[in-house]
């Protein structure tokens, strides 16, 4: 501003002033146009400033403009981010009722291998106590042939539920490499279950 006052100030002591001028003298082409440039520039300077302020607060709406453009998009993306989120919450929610039920499934199916466990060793068992009854009822020489051919784990069973002394006789008539076999197979039970 002041530079624009100074050539101001140089434009008045330039021209004539208006009480030296008188009525029916040509004026001066240089003193008309400077009279004519005075107030051009002053209407110049005037109006920039209107434009320049506009421009600024154009300018300013125009950034006010983009944020809220920005804004409303990123509230657009958290939305859609809330909606992804509530879908696998629902995903979420139904797979943890399917891992709840096949839970229950595992654990009845569990119950029902325990039950079934528990049925087959009983049968066993009985079927074990059967058998024993039967080879301490028969004479040694008679039941070595059958014990010789029972599994390894049956026919130590066979001889553990046994009386001492009748599983004694019958291991003394059973071939002596199965005889071994199963002596062997008593020690390493006993000694696991120590």
């Amino acid at each position: 501003m002041p530079v624009c006052f100074n050539s101001l100030d140089l434009l008045m002591k330039n021209i004539t002033p208006r009480s030296q001028i008188k009525r029916g003298e040509n004026h001066s082409t240089r003193d008309v146009l400077l009279r004519l440039f005075l107030l051009l520039g002053i209407f110049f300077l005037l109006f920039p400033l209107r434009t320049v302020v506009a421009a600024e607060s154009s300018g300013s709406d125009q950034q006010l403009i983009r944020m809220s453009e920005i804004l409303r998009n990123k509230e657009k993306a958290l939305q859609e981010k809330e909606l992804l989120l509530r879908e696998k919450e629902k995903r979420l929610a139904v797979l943890q009722q399917e891992l709840q039920q096949k839970e229950k499934d595992i654990e009845l199916l569990r119950q029902r291998a325990e039950k079934v466990l528990a049925e087959f060793q009983a049968l066993k068992d009985e079927d074990l106590s059967r058998l024993v009854a039967v080879f301490s009822a028969m004479k040694p020489v008679a039941a070595a042939p059958l014990l010789e051919k029972l599994d390894l784990p049956y026919a130590v069973e066979v001889i553990l539920r046994m009386q001492p002394r009748k599983a004694a006789k019958l291991l003394s008539a059973v071939n002596a490499e199965r005889a071994a076999a199963i002596s062997r197979s008593i020690t390493s039970a006993k000694a696991a279950v120590e």
